[in-house]
């Protein structure tokens, strides 16, 4: 009895485990307009901008990630864009001071005056000794060779499929596309 057990179960398992890898043949969610469905279109930087890290004028905060505070400072990740680098000596009313536009950044840490954040691939290290006026220190490429660009973080869907003579791919949009005409890269 337990042999038979252990055989259905086995069976069981692998069948479970490969249905997995099949494509999925659901139906994609649609926008409520006949013949359109919701896919993703990449959003492109040239390739010598995406990995070019920068001091800009202070933005307006939109998508906040990560938040780490330095001695007076406030540094707050603007998802897959950059850092927010306030005066935090009043905690009560923080002071916008400037923004590191890192393109694709999700991430930050800070050791001493060095600020670590990812730039897509890349590890990028910033001196923050003066935090305002940010300077890039070292670069070191692929150290996230993880970070995927080739296709949206949504799955079931139809996008438009990668064209890396545009350029570098630092985000997706969601976006109707006509079912008559849908891209032909799905992912499951």
């Amino acid at each position: 009895m337990k042999k038979q057990f252990n055989s259905v179960f086995l069976i069981t398992l692998v069948i479970g485990l490969c249905s997995a890898c099949w494509k999925s043949t659901s139906i994609e969610p649609t926008t409520g307009v006949s013949n359109t469905k919701i896919g993703y279109k990449p959003i492109y930087m040239p390739t010598e901008q995406a990995y070019k890290v920068a001091v800009q004028s202070p933005k307006t905060l939109r998508n906040p990630g990560k938040i780490y505070i330095k001695d007076n400072y406030l540094f707050v990740n603007e998802l897959g864009k950059g850092i927010h680098v306030f005066n935090n000596s009043d905690k009560r009313n923080p002071i916008p001071l400037a923004f590191i536009s890192i393109p694709g950044n999700v991430d930050i840490a800070v050791k001493g005056t060095t600020l670590y954040a990812d730039n897509l691939t890349d590890m990028v290290a910033i001196d923050i000794s003066t935090p305002n006026n940010a300077k890039l220190v070292k670069r070191l490429p692929n150290m996230f060779p993880f970070v995927v660009t080739g296709y949206p973080s949504a799955t079931n869907t139809y996008f438009e499929c990668v064209d890396q003579t545009k350029g570098t791919v630092i985000g997706w949009e969601q976006m109707a596309l006509d079912s008559k005409a849908l891209p032909n890269c799905f992912r499951n």
